[in-house]
């Protein structure tokens, strides 16, 4: 019997079947602390053309017999969202098959056409469960009766990992151009120049289905995010103005670092700066330790896919994102 997440009483189950879900523990304090970090009431609205805006969410369970959660499911607008867009994410319990999930499906696209919503999105890793596993929920086959019901798939998205070190080749700058960092630049205003590039080269990325924030905050999630920082942001400029940038963050484990981002901008392109922005990042990464990057590309971004290959990155599983079109 599916019915709404009730607070007072699901955050402990919620937080086990997120835990089982997922590769670290979540505790009922973090999931307290998240949703307090939300606006407490819906406010959606619609643009002139009629479509969805604002922010709001709905989630729902399956419970179990005994207080536990079988089953959770959600789905969300932020105000930055695309109009008439919807994200979602369902996850299990350990030992269920992915058909438990399709009624919580039906919930969520029922809420969904209900507030005049015209996509749904979600993302299934690419990875298969392994034989006689009990972990989770195979999402190659929750992928498969999915697009079954009407999904389609709108982006690959690879996840790669490459070395880094001093036995890479020096960067080649091309002429008129210089490479640094954001925490050494004179450029000005940086940071804003930095969101620019972001917005515009993110128009130009088959894998991104998003808006940009707002300045700030896209500024607390690229920079001041965790594994942030200014040294380890990397730019290519032009007589004061940023035309390029790989912003890579720190991870736990010292010898390794995930590139967040690498963008240039459509005047620059076809000089080979991207490659020389990731061969000056991945120089200056060594001598703080570091020998591995991760980082993901969209499998339509040819380009991208064809650097990182030449660089020596190792093609992984990565994830597709689902569309439900209404």
């Amino acid at each position: 019997m599916i019915r709404p997440f009730l607070p007072a009483v699901d955050y402990p189950a919620l937080a086990e079947l997120l835990s089982a879900e997922g590769p670290a523990a979540v505790t009922v304090a973090e999931l307290r602390e998240r949703d307090a970090a939300l606006p407490g009431a819906d406010a959606l609205s619609t643009d002139p053309r009629g479509r969805l805006t604002g922010h709001g969410r709905v989630r729902l369970v399956q419970p179990g017999p005994s207080g536990d959660l079988l089953a959770y499911a959600t789905a969300w607008r932020a105000p930055w969202t695309p109009p008439g867009d919807l994200a979602s994410l369902a996850v299990s319990a350990p030992g269920r098959a992915p058909a438990w999930l399709l009624p919580l499906y039906d919930g969520l696209e029922r809420w969904a056409r209900g507030i005049g919503a015209s996509r749904l999105l979600g993302e299934f890793p690419d990875e298969e469960a392994e034989p006689g596993s009990t972990h989770g929920t195979c999402r190659s086959d929750l992928t498969g009766l999915l697009l079954g019901r009407g999904y389609r798939v709108d982006a690959h998205v690879r996840s790669a990992v490459g070395p880094v070190g001093t036995h890479l080749p020096a960067p080649r700058v091309p002429p008129g151009l210089c490479l640094g960092t954001l925490a050494g630049t004179t450029a000005a205003e940086p940071e804003r120049q930095l969101h620019h590039l972001y917005r515009e080269t993110l128009r130009d990325n088959p894998g991104f289905a998003d808006a940009l924030p707002d300045f700030e905050r896209w500024r607390a999630e690229a920079l001041d995010g965790p594994g942030g920082r200014p040294d380890w942001v990397f730019t290519a400029e032009s007589m004061g103005r940023i035309v390029g940038a790989s912003v890579v963050h720190a991870v736990p484990d010292p010898r390794a670092c995930r590139i967040d981002y690498t963008g240039v901008l459509r005047a620059w392109r076809g000089r080979g700066l991207a490659r020389a922005l990731k061969l000056h990042a991945a120089r200056h990464l060594a001598g703080h330790g570091v020998r591995t990057a991760h980082t993901e590309v969209e499998a339509g971004n040819v380009p991208m896919v064809a650097l990182n290959t030449a660089l020596g990155y190792r093609w992984g599983p990565g994830h597709r994102r689902l569309v439900k079109e209404f």
